[in-house]
């Protein structure tokens, strides 16, 4: 299928970031402007952590919710291209724009000389420098799987922990809750729980799951920690978040990833309100929760049609926390 010529913005998009948004912007002022993302054979091997790119729809869908909302959607097309054949396809010569780095090396040595010989006729790059992170270094999708920096290029506190997956064997005993349950049958359990956090006044409070977050809030408590993913058992969450430091992160269900250690731990250790919004499930987050909090601390959580459990950090849950997490066995 033959694909129209323009300005194409050849990149991952992976964790969508301010280093997108720089390029998005040069691309906006360029004539035809397409957002192209890569996936399949032009995806450089040997990217940090490459098994944990996100999938290509979400990747789009990310791309084009940002269009939305800076309105560039009508601006600018989205492609997905993940063959050579794909870029041989776009019919007249291109201009093409690269972040120089890895990730582009190989599209650009290989893609574009093929296109050069069987096109006979030479396209014109639009090479970019990357965005600095806060720390100096370049901002990169990498670093951010890593776990070095988020979105917004901010320094994270640094993880050695690799990633995880959890066996479906293991889930069901996940289930079963491993603090005290305070009961949605009971009256206002959320009422009491607040009535504890003021009287016992824990290190940290950190709050896992849109309810619960949510419930705290309404009766007029903001835990330290709220991580939420828009979603519960009934659907799409109606209600929305705000923290004075917001994160976001991509951590499919039953998966525990480098960048959700960071920013749990930057969050914990930030000493402002924080809100950790995932990208997939926040299923397993009370592990790096209970595991990075000072001894003290309290992790909440909503047990599915039973109620909030009260999950007090000390060395008994720290330990239990530690044996669940090194039964997963990690992404390779």
């Amino acid at each position: 299928m033959s694909r129209m010529a323009g300005t194409w913005a050849l990149n991952l998009f992976d964790r969508l970031h301010v280093g997108h948004h720089v390029l998005i912007d040069r691309l906006s002022d360029m004539p035809e402007p397409v957002a192209a993302v890569t996936c399949g054979e032009l995806v450089e091997k040997g990217l940090e952590l490459d098994n944990l790119i996100q999938p290509e729809s979400l990747r789009v869908e990310n791309l084009r919710a940002y269009l939305r909302s800076i309105q560039l959607e009508d601006t600018i097309r989205i492609e997905v291209i993940s063959t050579y054949e794909d870029l041989i396809s776009i019919v007249g010569p291109t201009t093409f724009m690269i972040f120089e780095g890895p990730c582009c090396v190989e599209i650009e040595a290989k893609g574009l000389d093929m296109r050069r010989e069987r096109l006979a006729f030479s396209d014109r790059m639009e090479p970019l420098k990357p965005v600095q992170a806060q720390d100096g270094d370049k901002m990169s999708s990498a670093r951010i799987r890593l776990g070095e920096v988020d979105r917004q290029g901010r320094p994270l506190r640094k993880t050695s922990e690799p990633p995880r997956r959890l066996p479906d064997k293991h889930r069901a005993g996940l289930q079963t809750p491993k603090g005290e349950v305070y009961d949605t049958k009971e009256s206002n359990p959320e009422q009491r729980i607040v009535a504890r956090i003021q009287e016992e006044e824990p290190e940290l409070v950190i709050a896992v799951g849109d309810v619960t977050s949510a419930s705290l809030i309404a009766k007029g408590f903001t835990p330290d920690v709220c991580v939420v993913d828009g979603i519960t058992k009934r659907g799409v969450f109606e209600g929305s978040f705000s923290g004075e430091i917001e994160y976001r992160i991509y951590n499919p269900a039953a998966m525990i990833f480098p960048e959700a250690w960071s920013v749990m731990n930057t969050a914990i250790h930030d000493s402002a309100k924080s809100l950790i919004f995932v990208e997939g499930e926040e299923d397993l987050m009370g592990f790096p929760a209970v595991l990075l909090a000072p001894e003290g601390s309290v992790m909440l959580y909503g047990q599915p049609d039973v109620g909030v459990v009260w999950v007090p950090v000390n060395k008994q849950n720290i330990a239990l926390a530690r044996e669940y997490l090194n039964a997963m066995p990690l992404i390779t």
